[in-house]
């Protein structure tokens, strides 16, 4: 009599949840299908044609020549700091560290900002001082925090292949240096020249065809199920596509959302806050109020780009200031910001970001929205650049 009523109540149990389940299921790829439909129109498939400037087109040798000047560590003073020492393609063009180490142990103040997708932008830097990956080039090579050089000595070490402060001697580097600066611009050596090849090099890191990816364009096994439910809430209730639109999963615009200080914020890294909208707290990073243009203007004091998230799990840390080690620490972020419990350290909250404005986690949300947020940014990590054999660019240096 026991034996038979176990059996009874398992079926009736396989009969009551199964078809709850199933219902679940289907909702999920109902509501899954419709954003699929509306991705498409909105924000359509592909990504769109590359922006290059007309005076500085891609070619295979300029790509390369701009590969060697990015990755190569004698265009700082020190001779051991390259842009990849910064930007490594393999950490998703940044480099694990909250700020990154210079010349004679120098230190920024903002974290390595990932070049993948950038070439879309139409500024450059977390605060977007400059409008073009030219441009953004020009200004580490001096920066006294980063290679600490001269453009002099840069010019210098690349015409005779010696390196002005080490006085080495690089006979190799100088050969193809020579030959590339003739193939390129006709034997030209000088500031435009360089930065137009290592803006070309980062043109080339264009990151696409992710899961995310094969899903819009029909795949509906390329994405897992957290992955949609992920999927779900940042198109729908977290409402994360207001700031990071497809494609690039990005608008490069620039949005106070109430980043807390990381601890290395001193005075002494933010010497104009005096000067910026009638003063303001000497500990705190402005953002974009601190660009020239805009330091009498109080809107823009905390506003930092908002960056791509093309393969975002691959460069930790997090914000610009690098506050969040782990892709789910930054997504705590915003759970925080649905619950009110965060306020900027300067400027005003973003309308975007502020209490009500986004349902997300604890904050009017799902208890799994952070789990699955995390796994369906993991599904925009798509196409990757590599760096060369032993971490140097053609030439190998000796």
């Amino acid at each position: 009599m026991k034996k038979g009523f176990i059996v009874i109540l398992t079926v009736f149990l396989m009969i009551g949840l199964v078809p709850g389940q199933k219902t679940a299921s289907a909702d999920l790829a109902k509501q899954i299908e419709s954003l699929r439909a509306k991705i498409r129109s909105e924000f359509g498939t592909e990504l769109p044609p590359l922006p290059v400037p007309e005076n500085n087109p891609q070619t295979k040798d300029k790509v390369k020549l701009g590969e060697a000047l990015f990755f190569d560590p004698n265009l700082s003073a020190c001779g051991t700091i390259a842009c990849a020492s910064c930007h490594v393609p393999e950490l998703g063009f940044s480099d694990e560290q909250q700020i990154s180490d210079g010349c004679g142990g120098a230190t920024g103040r903002r974290n390595s900002n990932t070049v993948y997708n950038t070439a879309y932008s139409s500024h450059l830097f977390w605060d977007g001082r400059v409008q073009t990956l030219e441009e953004q080039a020009l200004g580490p090579v001096v920066d006294s925090a980063e290679m600490g050089n001269t453009w002099d000595n840069v010019l210098t070490y690349l015409s005779t292949g010696i390196h002005p402060v080490t006085k080495k001697e690089f006979a190799e580097a100088k050969k193809f240096y020579d030959k590339y600066f003739q193939v390129v611009f006709g034997g030209e050596v000088n500031t435009t020249t360089i930065t137009k090849a290592i803006a070309a090099y980062e043109r080339t890191a264009v990151s696409y065809d992710s899961p995310y990816d094969k899903w819009v364009k029909g795949d509906d096994k390329a994405l897992t199920v957290e992955q949609q439910k992920g999927l779900a809430s940042f198109f729908g209730a977290g409402n994360c596509v207001s700031c990071h639109q497809p494609p690039n999963f990005a608008d490069f615009d620039f949005h106070n959302i109430g980043v807390q200080n990381a601890g290395f914020e001193t005075p002494e890294k933010f010497g104009h806050n005096a000067e910026i909208c009638g003063g303001v707290a000497k500990d705190v990073d402005p953002g974009r109020g601190e660009v020239g243009f805009f330091r009498s203007s109080c809107s823009d004091l905390g506003k930092f780009k908002t960056p791509t998230l093309r393969n975002v799990e691959l460069s930790a840390p997090y914000m610009h200031n690098g506050k969040y080690a782990a892709l789910g620490k930054a997504v705590s972020h915003f759970e925080d910001l649905a619950k009110g419990t965060l306020n900027p350290v300067v400027g005003k909250l973003d309308q975007r970001v502020k209490t009500g404005a986004f349902k997300f986690g604890g904050g009017g949300g799902s208890p799994e929205d952070m789990k699955n947020m995390v796994e369906f940014l993991k599904a925009l990590t798509g196409t990757q650049l590599k760096s060369p054999a032993a971490g140097v660019a053609p030439p190998v240096l000796k």
